[in-house]
This record gives structure tokens, C-alpha cells and sequence, in this order.
């Protein structure tokens, strides 16, 4: 297992038609530093605004290695759970697996890390 770790800011946060005040949709957008080095767009649906879903495609390089994945978003009050989608991976980063873990400092930053396998 490898780790890669980097650090991001929120570009967009756009809603998704008209919440009905338990369920809301957005769209945003992502840029990464560090050890990945990307965009992504993030789909995302919330319940109450403390649990949500998503899909996010990330572009870019991962340790240097050119390509995009999918992340798997789930999240409670309880838990979080962010997992590499099985076989979303492209170009370098094909066969890639792992999950990844957000931390949300005090400042306002945000610290992503992704324990990850490629196939040699």
C-alpha cells in the first residue's frame, strides 16, 4: 500500500435544482497540490445536511502517474468512507485501488490522503 497526500481548495460549489429542505444536490469542483496533482468534479447529494453521497472524477497525476479515478463518497454523522471505485481507473493509474480520508483543519484547509495499489 502506498500513501499519497496533498492538500486542496474548492473551486465551485454549484446547487443542483430546488432542495426540498431534507435532500439537496450540488456539483463542485476541486484542485489538488502535492503528491496528487488534479481536478476533479464532484456530484454530490446531502440528506439533512449531515449525511451525503457522491461520485468524484479525479484528473490528473497520482505520484506522477497520469490518469483519472473515481472516488466513492459516503458519509454519516458515524462514519465516512471514501473508496476507489473498482476499475475506474485510466491510462497509468489502471488497476488502481485504495480509499482515501479528508481532514478539515482549523484554518480552513483541507488535507487529502489516498492509501492506494497500482498493479506492477
Amino acid at each position: 500500500m502506498t500513501r499519497a497526500t496533498a492538500s486542496f481548495t474548492v473551486d465551485s460549489f454549484d446547487p443542483v435544482g430546488e432542495p426540498d429542505g431534507i435532500i439537496s444536490s450540488v456539483v463542485l469542483t476541486k484542485t489538488f497540490t502535492g503528491d496528487v496533482e488534479a481536478t476533479s468534479t464532484v456530484r454530490m447529494t446531502a440528506a439533512a445536511q449531515t449525511a451525503y453521497v457522491a461520485l468524484e472524477l479525479i484528473t490528473g497525476t497520482l505520484h506522477g502517474r497520469k490518469g483519472s479515478f473515481v472516488l466513492l463518497h459516503a458519509a454519516t454523522p458515524e462514519d465516512t468512507r471514501w473508496v476507489i471505485v473498482t476499475d475506474s481507473g485510466t491510462d497509468e493509474l489502471t488497476g488502481l485501488s485504495g480509499t482515501a480520508v479528508l481532514v478539515r483543519h482549523d484554518d480552513g484547509s483541507h488535507t487529502f490522503t489516498v492509501d492506494y495499489d497500482l498493479p506492477k
